[in-house]
């Protein structure tokens, strides 16, 4: 019995010595000037997207009645009907991307401390939002590195739906109004070259497909299921994930489960194969029962599932994969209305968080 005594003993020290490393939210809020959720700020925020959406919000009949309806898909988990036409895109960045783009912003900057680090790093940056075609986390990375003097960022997003047309405009938008830093307008990968800038481009496809064949911006994507194999050429920097430096997950997680469950599996591991030591890989979803999965005849939080893929079972592996450097299963966001103004509501919200490091 004493040897298993002293097992059992040794990893209860281990779990607790890895407890102790993984931050919770609340000791970073407590630990520093919560600067970036000012109302100052999130107002700037705010305002860019009224000026930037004018047209859209001209018929408030007509957005009003399309929030609804994408509401309601929403609700049912109908993904591809939510995002199926140029007015429910319209309609749901002007809704739900402006109190997105509050929260991560919060959470890129007051949170996450290792995202200003990255951003402020004197080599190029690349950052990789997948699902983030509506522009939340791209206007919220964007406003951080700004704000940071951050030079040679390239962010990247990717998304199954297509939002060029509202990208573009967002990205004319934040141009005009921070015409004091290099945001580039063009869709091109010009940070390879150009440095005190900010430069960002969208990119339509299912990042699920595999296997597949991508032709994105001239560029060659092979997955394999069998073997996770990777062939992609040097034009596309946004899809060579050996390059990227920051992988932003946030509010899709749910998405691509919905989709896929075994994409999304192969897609975790994937990341996970080819992701550079140092990478940092941040996933925000809802918190509680609405992010449970049903796998057979259990339902378990994604969290759960997520820790186990990404950390547990590259630990019981030869396969090093990643380490978390903050948790939290119930994170609130909250605007006070009464500093901020804007034509539609803003909403709080609660939500567990995960940022991991590759090893």
């Amino acid at each position: 019995m004493g040897p298993k005594k002293s097992n059992q003993s040794s990893r209860k020290s281990q779990k607790n010595a890895k407890s102790q490393n993984t931050a919770k939210i609340s000791q970073l809020e407590t630990r520093q000037q919560l600067k970036y959720s000012s109302p100052q700020l999130q107002q700037s925020l705010l305002s860019l997207l009224q000026r930037t959406f004018s047209s859209v919000f001209a018929d408030y009949d007509t957005l009003t009645t399309t929030i609804q309806t994408v509401k309601a898909n929403l609700y049912a988990r109908d993904y591809r009907a939510a995002f199926d036409s140029p007015d429910c895109l319209l309609a749901y960045v002007v809704r739900w991307s402006s109190s997105r783009a509050l929260a991560y912003l919060h959470v890129f900057g007051d949170l996450c401390p290792q995202i200003p680090q990255l951003l402020t790093a004197s080599s190029q940056k690349r950052v990789l939002c997948v699902g983030g075609g509506a522009g939340g986390e791209v206007l919220a990375l964007a406003a951080l590195a700004c704000d940071l003097n951050a030079q040679n960022v390239n962010i990247s997003a990717v998304d199954i739906s297509d939002w060029d047309d509202v990208f573009a405009r967002l990205r004319s938008g934040m141009a005009r109004e921070w015409q004091a830093a290099a945001v580039k307008l063009d869709n091109a990968e010009a940070s390879d070259t150009a440095n005190n800038s900010i430069s960002m481009q969208f990119e339509q496809f299912d990042i699920l497909d595999a296997p597949c064949r991508l032709d994105v911006t001239k560029s060659h994507v092979s997955l394999d299921t069998e073997d996770i194999a990777v062939s992609i050429s040097n034009t596309a920097p946004c899809l060579d994930f050996s390059l990227i430096d920051l992988i932003t997950i946030l509010f899709t997680t749910n998405e691509l489960f919905a989709e896929s469950k075994p994409r999304t599996m192969t897609f975790l591991h994937y990341i996970s194969e080819v992701c550079k030591p140092g990478a940092l890989l941040l996933i925000i979803e809802s918190a509680g029962s609405y992010s449970h999965i049903q796998i057979g005849s259990k339902t378990f939080p994604v969290q759960l599932l997520l820790d186990h893929t990404l950390v547990s079972e590259s630990s019981s592996s030869s396969k090093k994969g990643w380490e978390k450097l903050i948790e939290d299963d119930s994170v609130w966001f909250r605007v006070d209305e009464k500093k901020v103004t804007y034509p539609l509501q803003l909403e709080n919200m609660r939500f567990f968080m995960r940022l991991y490091r590759k090893l």
